[in-house]
């Protein structure tokens, strides 16, 4: 599987009609899979009714905030959830990658509790806990990688979800 990181900047243009975005108002956003590798697409709330959405591998609605230099919009971890869930039981390196630095980010908030790690003959593994619903345990693979990998996987999220987490002390 072919390993692109590189994601632009969010630019303000709607994907369908070529038109900037009022940050002001709602639009919506995308996850598309191309080249192996994950892009975000951003659409003014005209142009969805328009959009193709089966190729999506998620979307969401963003609400429009007041637009401020240097600010990302709050971190919807809903959203971040989903996409988590979305990856479970998918293959690939940098679907691995992404998991787990999700996994860490969603522990570190709270959000899944971190109860240890398991040592098993195919890898590492972070066990956690869900307490949504009933609550489920799970275990997410612990790809082996390097410090850069990880934070790479960790700036790629920030580019999707267009927000700034923090060092999700990586357990590598």
């Amino acid at each position: 599987m072919a390993e692109n990181w590189r994601i632009p900047r969010r630019t303000r243009i709607c994907a369908r009609s070529g038109q900037a975005l009022d940050l002001t108002k709602p639009f919506f956003s995308a996850l598309i899979e191309r080249n192996d590798s994950f892009e975000r697409l951003d659409f003014s709330i005209e142009a969805w009714p328009e959009v193709e959405k089966e190729s999506f591998h998620s979307y969401w609605r963003n609400k429009g905030e007041d637009e401020k230099p240097n600010r990302r919009f709050p971190i919807d971890f809903e959203r971040l959830r989903t996409f988590f869930d979305s990856l479970e039981g998918t293959e690939g390196r940098e679907r691995s990658l992404l998991r787990y630095v999700l996994a860490l980010i969603l522990a570190r908030r709270r959000k899944l509790r971190l109860d240890g790690m398991a040592r098993t003959p195919n890898g590492d593994r972070l066990l956690l806990h869900d307490g949504r619903n009933g609550g489920r345990d799970l275990e997410v693979f612990a790809p082996e990688a390097t410090r850069e990998e990880l934070e790479k996987a960790q700036e790629k999220l920030n580019q999707l979800f267009d927000c700034d987490f923090e060092d999700a002390e990586f357990i590598a």
